[in-house]
């Protein structure tokens, strides 16, 4: 684990645990507002999850999705009959079992980790059922980034991971 991935958790952890200390507390109180720790609490365990729970290709992929997300970026989805054109990223979230669960304008989609192989290209990534029997494309209007891939070699050797565009592992490895 890299040491800023570390600093991360430790954070979480923190967040967490402060979380559950003021839950307790409001345990007693008959509000809305407990609701809404609680699922702050959810979140706080869906990014946790990023780090512990999913591979190294479904982890760029979140956080390409998340940098679309924060950056106003735009993603479209096609899987197999379905079809959504470009828009927001509303959600992101990594549930139990390398779950991952996206929901795109009105659209939601989910995948598991452990289920599935990855194809990156510059500007969408390929999802494929290890099976070979489903596929899920995404499409984003913001493409990867040479800096975000270098935080990612590990990606050169993961056996998840079956294609890679030849621009992505040049920046992978450092090459110009």
């Amino acid at each position: 684990m890299r040491e800023e991935d570390a600093i991360l958790l430790e954070c979480l952890e923190d967040v967490y645990h402060a979380f559950e200390k003021a839950l307790k507390k409001a345990g007693k109180v008959r509000s809305i507002h407990v609701r809404k720790f609680e699922r702050l609490i959810d979140e706080l365990l869906s990014e946790r999850r990023v780090f512990e729970d999913i591979s190294i290709p479904a982890r760029l992929i979140v956080e390409q999705l998340l940098e679309s997300q924060f950056k106003v970026g735009q993603v479209a989805l096609e899987a197999e009959y379905l079809r959504q054109a470009f828009t927001g990223v509303e959600s992101v979230k990594v549930e139990e079992f390398g779950i991952i669960r996206v929901k795109l304008g009105n659209v939601e989609i989910s995948w598991r980790d452990g289920s599935y192989s990855y194809y990156l290209y510059p500007d969408k990534v390929e999802l494929r059922a290890t099976d070979e029997k489903s596929a899920i494309k995404l499409l984003f209007s913001i493409a990867f980034n040479r800096q975000t891939l270098e935080r990612f070699p590990e990606i050169l050797t993961s056996p998840k991971v079956i294609y890679i565009h030849p621009q992505l592992e040049n920046w992978m490895r450092g090459v110009q």
